[in-house]
């Protein structure tokens, strides 16, 4: 609701002319129960509403100052009283006017809805928004999205990983937004974007993007090639050597000159195991190298090549791998 504060709004509308759905009402009651200003807004805006008299059809006309003496009369406040509540109420007052102005607009708005993806079935999950950019979701992710512009602006709500190739509109900024408050500008096409409870880190395969958060004046330009990472007091850009960071997308593992130790974290994040190195074997494991490439294989046939290559072995318990001599 605070991302799209002009949805708020449109609830509003939707509800005082009977159009609300089930998912916009309960929305809106979780406004409404927030706090005593929101309750107060809405009575207010409310009786704007109802004291705005209907004319032929489903079209209405608005006096804006008789509706405002009528709810001066109604709440009673202090001369002084009345002018800082219009202040603060007419912007909302007036787009609440324009949005119920007629059914006509209602109609021609309703498919600028929010619309929520997720890949919660164990597999990745693509899809096209309203903008023809391609956004692929990793397991796990979610994305919140809306047909159309937000005050100008493309604005994606994102929870996980996920890989944007981002279609080219200079005149309509594409943002990305956090659970952790951190914000993804795009500046160019494609990119992976993964986010934590307090982080969110970036890598970008083409163009440029700019990490930060919203309005911070610090954000850095992160450009292809390139990881950046906002978080925990940090906010820095670097060369990308990680040459799997889309892996869980192409299905391709690339491995060229790398040890042991560092192999084994990538196979893990690939593949969602637990997969450890004995205590014994540890050293040998950084010193043990390979250049290799895998292509959708499973995680048994990975790591059976990686064992006649290197010669180690492995046991297996349920989603919990051990190495060692």
């Amino acid at each position: 609701m605070e991302q799209f504060d002009t949805y708020l709004h449109e609830i509003i509308a939707k509800n005082l002319s009977g159009q609300c759905t089930t998912a916009e009402t309960a929305a809106l009651q979780r406004w409404l129960e927030a706090s005593p200003e929101n309750r107060t807004e809405y009575a207010i805006l409310a009786k704007l509403w109802q004291d705005s008299p209907a004319v032929a059809g489903s079209q209405r006309q608005y006096n804006t100052a008789a509706a405002w003496q009528k709810t001066d009369a109604a709440i009673q406040p202090t001369p002084s009283r009345v002018r800082i509540l219009y202040t603060k109420y007419a912007a909302a007052a007036a787009i609440i006017m324009l949005l119920t102005a007629g059914a006509w607009w209602l109609e021609t708005r309703s498919t600028l809805k929010k619309h929520e993806l997720s890949a919660n079935d164990g597999k990745i999950k693509s899809l096209e928004l309203p903008d023809k950019s391609m956004v692929t979701l990793r397991q796990g992710a979610k994305i919140r999205y809306i047909n159309g512009y937000h005050h100008d602006q493309r604005i994606v709500e994102l929870e996980g990983e996920a890989f944007f190739e981002v279609a080219s509109d200079p005149g309509h900024p594409f943002l990305i937004k956090t659970p952790n408050k951190s914000v993804v500008e795009v500046l160019g096409t494609s990119f992976t974007v993964q986010t934590g409870k307090d982080s969110t880190a970036v890598i970008v395969a083409s163009g440029s993007v700019k990490l930060g958060t919203e309005g911070d004046t610090t954000a850095v330009i992160l450009n292809g090639g390139q990881r950046g990472v906002w978080g925990n007091g940090q906010l820095y850009a670097r060369d990308n050597s990680n040459l799997n960071f889309i892996a869980w997308k192409t299905g391709i593992l690339q491995f060229n000159d790398q040890s042991l130790f560092e192999i084994l974290p990538q196979l893990a994040d690939f593949y969602a195991k637990d997969i450890r190195i004995d205590e014994k074997y540890r050293e040998t494991a950084s010193q043990q190298k390979a250049t290799i490439t895998f292509r959708n294989q499973s995680c048994d046939d990975v790591l059976h090549e990686l064992q006649l290559l290197l010669g180690f072995h492995y046991q297996e318990n349920g989603d919990s791998i051990v190495i060692s001599q």
